[in-house]
């Protein structure tokens, strides 16, 4: 393991409380995915600034545009 892992996850470990690497991994995962689920959610009523804001690489968002009149 990387010594850059090994801080991230000793980082993680302090953050969320955790004494052990798995329990500090799984809720990450809870909250990623937590996070992901509400962030597409209410994708589509944000403004394209706030969006682009919250968009990451380890977080995507994107929205469909329809161009054009509707019928």
């Amino acid at each position: 393991m990387t010594d850059e892992r090994e801080d991230r996850l000793r980082r993680l470990m302090e953050a969320t409380g955790e004494s052990t690497k798995a329990g500090a991994i799984d809720l990450a995962i809870k909250h990623y995915l937590n996070d992901l689920q509400n962030k597409r959610r209410v994708a589509e009523e944000l403004p394209t600034s706030a969006l682009e804001e919250l968009h990451t690489p380890f977080l995507p968002l994107d929205r469909e545009t329809n161009v054009g009149r509707e019928d």
